[in-house]
C-alpha cells in the first residue's frame, strides 16, 4: 500500500493502466437503470392498465430501493479506488472503499431477499390453490431466513463494527471469518435462486395447455435461471478475490459488478410477467391472439368437474380445479378450448362424503344433463356436449 515509491516507474504506469473501475461503473449504471425502467413500467402497467397493485409490487419496489442503495455504494467504492491495484491507492482511500463495500453487501442481501419474496408472492397469487401454496410458503420462508441471517451476520461481522472496513482496527477487534461468511451466503443465495426459478414448473406442467404454450409459459416464468448463472459467475469472481488478499481493491471489482448485474437482472425478471398488459397495448397482435380461439363459458375455469353415482370410487366426488383468470391476466395466453372429453388438470380435489353433499351433487347432475357421467365445466355444460 505504501510500496508504490519502491516500484519502477514503468511498473507503476502499467499497473495504473490496468484499471477495472470504468468497466465496473459502466455495468453498475447500465443494469441499475435497466432495473429501474422495468420497475417503472411494471407500476405503470399495474396502476394505469390493470388498476391492481399487489404485495408482490410493493416488495419489488422495496427491492429497487435497495438496488439503488447498493449501486450508490458500488459507485462510491470505485471512486475510492476499487478496480485499481491496491499498491497504488493510499490507505485512507482503501479504508473508504472497504467501507462502501460493507454497506453494498448489506444492501445486496436485503434487496435480493425482497426480490425473491416478490416473485413468490406473484406465484402465490397465480397458483393460489392449496396444493401449490405450501411449496411457495416453504421457499419463501427459506429465502427470508437466509437473507435475514446473512444481513445480520455481515452487519456484525466485527466487533466493533468499524473494524469491518478499518484495517487499523483489525488487530484489536473480534471478527468472524469473512471468506467463510461470504462463501456461505453466496451458495445459500444461489440455492434459493434455483428454488425460486424451479417453483412454478410443476404447476405449469400440470396445465393442459398446448405444449408450445406450456413451454413458452415455463420460459417466461423461469427467466430467473439467467440469474442463477450470474450468481455462479459472481461466486467464481469472489473466490478469485480470496486468492489475492494482498490486492483486495483490484480483485473486489468483479464481485461488485457481478453482484450489481445479479441484483438488477433478478428485478427485471420479476417485472417481465407483470408488464403483459403494456405489451398487449403496444403490440395489438397479442390481443388478436387471445381472441382467435373459440371458447365455451367464461374461459377462465381451469377445471370444475362433477361425477355421478355410477363413477364407482369417484361417486359423489367434486373436482375443483381452480380459476385461471389470474394466470391469463398475467400472461399472454389464449383462452382454453373445451373439447368433448376435455377436463383440465386438477389443482385440488375436495371429497364431499356426507349425505347432504351427495344428494346435492345428484340433484345438480340430473338437472344439468340427466346423465350420471356428464362433466359440468364452470357450472355450465360446454357447447360441444350440450
Amino acid at each position: 500500500m505504501d510500496e508504490s515509491p519502491q516500484l519502477p516507474p514503468q511498473v507503476i504506469a502499467a499497473l495504473a493502466q490496468d484499471d477495472l473501475g470504468p468497466k465496473t461503473l459502466a455495468l453498475v449504471y447500465s443494469f441499475t437503470f435497466l432495473a429501474l425502467i422495468s420497475v417503472a413500467l411494471r407500476f405503470f402497467s399495474r396502476i394505469k392498465l390493470t388498476k391492481f397493485i399487489g404485495w408482490e409490487d410493493y416488495f419489488i419496489g422495496i427491492s429497487m430501493v435497495f438496488d439503488i442503495l447498493a449501486a450508490v455504494c458500488q459507485i462510491k467504492q470505485v471512486q475510492a479506488g476499487a478496480g485499481k491495484h491496491t499498491v497504488l491507492v493510499p490507505l485512507p482511500r482503501i479504508i473508504e472503499s472497504l467501507k462502501y463495500l460493507y454497506f453494498s453487501i448489506l444492501a445486496f442481501a436485503a434487496g435480493s431477499t425482497f426480490t425473491k419474496v416478490s416473485i413468490c408472492q406473484q406465484y402465490k397469487r397465480i397458483f393460489g390453490v392449496a396444493e401449490s401454496k405450501l411449496p411457495i410458503y416453504i421457499v419463501m420462508a427459506l429465502c427470508v431466513g437466509g437473507g435475514t441471517s446473512a444481513f445480520f451476520t455481515f452487519a456484525f461481522s466485527c466487533i466493533p463494527v468499524e473494524a469491518s472496513w478499518d484495517l487499523t482496527l483489525k488487530p484489536t477487534s473480534r471478527c468472524i471469518n469473512d471468506h467463510a461468511a461470504r462463501s456461505a451466503h453466496s451458495f445459500t443465495n444461489m440455492i434459493t435462486d434455483l428454488m425460486v426459478a424451479a417453483l412454478p414448473v410443476p404447476s405449469i406442467w400440470r396445465l393442459q395447455l398446448v405444449r408450445r404454450q406450456k413451454i413458452a409459459l415455463v420460459c417466461l416464468l423461469c427467466v430467473g435461471w439467467i440469474v442463477c448463472i450470474i450468481s455462479a459467475l459472481r461466486i467464481q469472481s469472489l473466490y478469485a478475490s480470496f486468492r489475492h488478499p494482498k490486492d483486495p481493491l483490484y480483485y473486489s471489482a468483479p464481485p461488485v459488478y457481478w453482484a450489481s448485474i445479479e441484483q438488477s437482472l433478478s428485478i427485471v425478471c420479476a417485472c417481465v410477467p407483470a408488464m403483459k398488459p403494456l405489451v398487449v397495448r403496444l403490440v395489438p397482435a397479442f390481443t388478436s391472439l387471445s381472441k382467435s380461439t373459440p371458447r365455451s363459458g367464461n374461459g377462465n375455469s381451469l377445471v370444475l368437474g362433477k361425477y355421478g353415482k355410477s363413477g364407482a370410487s369417484n361417486a359423489g366426488a367434486e373436482v375443483e380445479l381452480g380459476d385461471t383468470s389470474r394466470l391469463r391476466d398475467d400472461f399472454m395466453l389464449p383462452p382454453p378450448v373445451y373439447g368433448k372429453h376435455d377436463i383440465r388438470v386438477k389443482h385440488e380435489i375436495t371429497m364431499k362424503s356426507d349425505a347432504k353433499s351427495e344428494n346435492e351433487s345428484d340433484r345438480r347432475c340430473s338437472e344439468g344433463s340427466g346423465g350420471s357421467e356428464d362433466v359440468i365445466l364452470n357450472g355450465r355444460v360446454p357447447n360441444e356436449m350440450a
